[in-house]
């Protein structure tokens, strides 16, 4: 499989929408995405099969100060388990190594044992926890990653 990582923006608002619903039944909504995706403060990736065109994951993340704040990460489910998310992330985090940061953060579901399994290989530490954080009421736990410009 030919893949590539892309910079996300207006024109995709629809795969990311469809890849959301596919992945993580709609966790935002199109106007949300179409938020997500004109907001020039926002880092949003995407990996593509460059012969389909088709978006298979995508991240999404924005900047304050020295920490980079990951809001959303997933894979299409019939392509997880092949490498994809770790492409996004290990890319997303080369990036943000760039932009001088010190901190990397992103929440997961207390529950996700395959999320929180990912995190940790990619080397993330839980760090505290968020109560009801989801909008089916789910606990998240907060994740950090130190990264390699921190004094």
């Amino acid at each position: 499989m030919n893949l590539k990582i892309i910079q996300l923006g207006i024109m995709h608002l629809n795969d990311c929408v469809d890849l959301d619903q596919k992945s993580l039944n709609g966790l935002w909504s199109k106007s949300q995405w179409k938020k997500e995706l004109t907001d020039s403060k926002k880092i949003c990736l995407g990996i593509r099969e460059l012969e389909t065109k088709k978006l298979l994951g995508l991240c999404s993340s924005y900047l304050v100060i020295d920490e980079l704040h990951i809001t959303f990460i997933a894979v299409d489910p019939i392509h997880q388990r092949k490498g994809l998310g770790k492409l996004l992330l290990s890319d997303l985090i080369k990036r943000s190594e760039s932009l001088q940061t010190n901190f990397i953060y992103l929440e997961v579901k207390d529950n996700n044992e395959s999320g929180k399994a990912f995190y940790n290989y990619m080397g993330f530490k839980t760090v505290g926890n968020r109560a009801n954080f989801y909008k089916d009421g789910s606990n998240a736990l907060l994740l950090k990653k130190e990264t390699n410009n921190k004094s």
